[in-house]
């Protein structure tokens, strides 16, 4: 009888512990699918070649997550509209790739005149892939690393920034509370020659913080608030070597500014995060135009 006991006790057991993992299997799976679509989409997003006008990320520890964004932009009297793929995956604690890819749906321009006549223009712009951003960021120490980046030339999708780029730049995060995380870098910007000409490297600054608030106890939902900065100066100017030595220089030593605005709303599905969020960037200064540019759109992605 006390054998008997002893194995219906076993047989109990067992039917326990196969009832916890039924109960924890979707969650596992979808954890596991989570990553596993984070490390597909920055494989995917890396290898394609094809990428977005610079997107504005906040300065943060290496980490895994992808989203997704759609936005309307004015820059220099040209209308656009494009569709941007972020991932960063960390296959350690301390190291992560990224790649920022997106595709430009629709581009045009409209001018209007009535000095002297009426005069009406519109131009279509052909539309593509703009440039590809991917890169790898590392801690070096507590609160200190370096994140060193690739720009490829775009696609049809962009007349502008159609040379290769090497970006370097160390930076630095700061967990002022559970809450808010502050991040500042220090930027570099060399470029490769094309076609006899060399564009002029610039440095910068980057600023960041993010602050999340209304959370729920495991910290997978509530409301994200993000600002991003950057100021941007060519510090010497870029040549047309193509002609002789006195002539080359292009007198093109501009400077610029960007600063983006986010908010997002966090939503727990199956104890992952996942986010949709608005946000407003602005740009002034010769560097990134000649006229103040705005973009404004819609993101969704998980953390």
């Amino acid at each position: 009888m006390a054998s008997i006991g002893k194995k219906s006790r076993a047989v109990r057991f067992g039917e326990n512990n196969m009832a916890n993992n039924i109960n924890i299997f979707p969650f596992t799976m979808f954890k596991a699918a989570h990553h596993i679509t984070t490390l597909c989409t920055t494989v995917l997003v890396c290898t394609a070649g094809v990428a977005a006008t610079e997107t504005l990320h906040p300065i943060t520890p290496p980490s895994s997550h992808a989203a997704t964004h759609w936005g309307v932009e004015l820059d220099d009297d040209v209308y656009s509209s494009d569709l941007t793929l972020s991932a960063e995956y960390a296959p350690l604690a301390r190291v992560s790739v990224y790649a920022d890819a997106s595709f430009r749906f629709l581009s045009y321009s409209y001018e209007y005149s009535t000095e002297g006549y009426i005069h009406n223009y519109c131009n279509l712009h052909v539309n593509g892939f703009n440039e590809t951003y991917a890169g790898v960021k590392a801690m070096l120490w507590r609160g200190v690393g370096i994140d060193l980046g690739w720009r490829f030339p775009p696609g049809e999708g962009s007349q502008v920034a159609r040379f290769h780029r090497l970006n370097v730049e160390p930076f630095t995060t700061l967990q002022f509370s559970r809450d808010l995380l502050v991040g500042t870098a220090l930027r570099y910007n060399t470029f490769l020659e094309e076609g006899g000409f060399k564009p002029g490297d610039e440095v910068g600054v980057r600023g960041s913080f993010v602050w999340r608030f209304g959370q729920n106890a495991r910290r997978t939902a509530g409301w994200q608030l993000t600002e991003k900065f950057l100021y941007q100066v060519r510090i010497e100017d870029s040549e047309n070597r193509n002609l002789a030595r006195p002539y080359r220089q292009m007198k093109d030593q501009y400077r610029g500014m960007k600063i983006d605005y986010e908010i997002m709303r966090y939503f727990e599905i199956f104890k992952v995060p996942l986010g949709i969020g608005l946000n407003y960037q602005i740009k002034k200064g010769t560097l990134f135009g000649f006229e103040t540019g705005h973009l404004i759109g819609v993101s969704v992605g998980g953390r």
